[in-house]
């Protein structure tokens, strides 16, 4: 499907989460940079809350969304996403969440 077209990746959003507390269920492929799907897209959830922020519509809020990603692929992970809107616009997004090393490696940087 992406083969064809334009984007490198997708990144699919579904408002009903399976787990307990969790507002939003995301998956991202992106078989277009070599990654057939990722556990924990934090540049994606960051996207998502804003695009999330920008439809609440609230003048003055902070906003957050608890995020699962990864559970299909047996890496299940949990985003914090928080939104700050001031004067009706959204004025910042923050994400976190925690992390698990899964392979490490060393680089040599020709000089």
């Amino acid at each position: 499907m992406l083969s064809s077209s334009w984007a490198k990746f997708v990144y699919v959003v579904c408002m009903e989460a399976e787990g307990e507390g969790v507002d939003v269920h995301v998956r991202m492929y992106a078989p277009g940079s070599g990654v057939p799907e990722d556990p924990a897209t934090g540049s994606a959830a960051a996207a998502l809350g804003g695009y999330l922020s920008a439809a609440d519509g609230t003048s003055e809020a902070s906003l957050s969304w608890t995020v699962e990603q990864g559970i299909e692929m047996g890496r299940p992970s949990i985003l914090h996403v928080e939104a700050d809107r001031m004067h009706g616009v959204t004025s910042a997004i923050r994400v976190g969440g925690s992390a698990v090393r899964v392979s490490r490696g060393t680089m040599e940087v020709p000089s």
